[in-house]
């Protein structure tokens, strides 16, 4: 049994140095300033409460509001882009729904863009890019999302080639621990080979390190 120590110890060790970098990912881009000028908001869709925002989602939709009020005080004007498809126990898609909110709060709707074919993160930026490099080429956008979801939406606005800036609408524990905890996981999960890697050589090293 003990030579399974040090391997178990070498795995824990590195889960928890992965945890630790990614809320220090996360508190880094919420202590960076994110400038206006973005071509776009875009908002990425979460739960339904039938066919109007959970509180997630209504987090974020108030976030863009203030957002694009801020945006136009400093003289832009932005485009709002709401993605996210129906889920299985949904009425509706999440852009409908979003599309509704912000459009019953103020903004024009034609300044609202949906996207409705998304159903995970990688998913809404990609669709999300595809929509905006074929309106706007070269433009800028900053991805509204929730506190604890910053950096997997960050990662995944870089592979799809989006020129994103992360707002969060809500502090990095509003939802819970388990919420970021959850999300630090399919942040690694979201690089398989390379932790898959790292995970494997560490434990062959560990039981190789016990033998000799």
């Amino acid at each position: 049994m003990h030579v399974l120590l040090l391997p178990v110890a070498f795995l824990a060790g590195y889960v928890l140095l992965w945890l630790l970098g990614f809320l220090g990912f996360a508190l880094r881009g919420r202590r960076r300033p994110v400038p206006t000028g973005a071509d776009y908001l875009v908002v990425l869709g979460a739960a339904l409460d039938g066919c109007g925002p959970g509180p997630a989602l209504a987090a974020r939709l108030d976030a863009a509001l203030e957002r694009f009020a801020a945006e136009e005080a400093a003289g832009y004007a932005p485009l709002v882009l709401v993605t996210g498809g129906k889920g299985r126990h949904e009425d509706c898609t999440e852009a409908a729904a979003m599309a509704r909110y912000l459009i019953a709060r103020g903004v024009p709707a034609e300044r609202v863009r949906r996207e409705e074919r998304a159903v995970n993160t990688v998913e809404n930026l990609r669709f999300a890019a595809a929509l905006m490099a074929a309106e706007r080429p070269g433009y800028r956008c900053t991805v509204i999302t929730s506190g604890f979801h910053t950096v997997r939406s960050a990662l995944a606005a870089h592979r799809a080639g989006a020129p994103a800036r992360t707002l969060a609408a809500d502090p990095l524990l509003a939802h819970g621990p388990y919420a970021l905890l959850r999300e630090a996981v399919g942040t690694a999960l979201g690089w398989p080979r390379t932790n898959g890697a790292a995970l494997l050589l560490l434990a062959v090293g560990g039981v190789l390190t016990t033998i000799v």
